[in-house]
């Protein structure tokens, strides 16, 4: 007999021949595990319209928002955008030694209308952190729903260009290459590109309960 994970995957050989549609995905895990749009909303805090909007392919969902949905499904990010989601795996009572690498290019890789995001050490399931190198696309400030916001502290480090990083509660904050902040980030925030050259950062969210699968919206 299958196992829900299973079930899960084996929807998925058929739906995800040739291009990967996210939103199909969604879809097919949420069927496969007999969930209402209402019941996944409310498990990962995505507004059922926003869920409906995804799963048709009607908007291109946020890193935040992706990150909220695997955790409502109990996926890693890293999982949620394997080939085949795999099978649950006996979890050790003591984790100690730990060590990843991502080499250059081979980080887990998606993108949205304003930013390019590149996920490092996605195959590490359990950890304090994760590091994101973030691509940042858009000239024009991002609309209010589509700004970041999740649970923890953010330390952004600017790798190359000027950017831009505006927060819920303080002035708009200009930032170069070799500049850095750091942010409360259950204030709302997100970035936009300044210099005529491409920019880009590295964001390292910090909080007990990511686990590279908590955030909340677009940057």
């Amino acid at each position: 007999m299958k196992t829900t994970r299973q079930h899960e995957a084996s929807g998925l050989g058929a739906a995800l021949t040739g291009e990967q549609d996210f939103g199909l995905r969604i879809k097919t895990i949420r069927q496969a595990r007999e969930l209402t749009l209402e019941q996944v909303a409310e498990l990962s805090g995505v507004s059922i319209s926003t869920l409906s909007k995804i799963e048709k392919g009607q908007v291109s969902a946020s890193f935040d928002t992706i990150a909220k949905i695997a955790s409502a499904f109990d996926y890693s990010l890293a999982e949620l955008f394997a080939e085949e989601l795999p099978l649950p795996s006996v979890a050790s009572t003591a984790i100690q030694g730990r060590r990843t690498y991502t080499l250059a290019g081979k980080g887990l890789a998606f993108t949205n209308p304003y930013f390019r995001y590149e996920v490092h050490a996605a195959e590490l399931l359990v950890k304090g952190m994760i590091p994101v190198v973030m691509g940042i696309e858009t000239r024009e400030l991002p609309p209010p729903e589509a700004w970041s916001q999740h649970a923890g502290e953010e330390f952004i480090y600017v790798l190359s260009g000027e950017v831009m990083l505006h927060t819920q509660l303080y002035a708009p904050l200009r930032l170069a290459q070799g500049d850095s902040a750091y942010i409360d980030s259950t204030m709302r925030h997100t970035f936009v590109r300044l210099s005529d050259e491409a920019a880009s950062l590295i964001s390292i969210c910090q909080t007990e309960t990511l686990d590279i699968e908590d955030l909340t919206r677009g940057g």
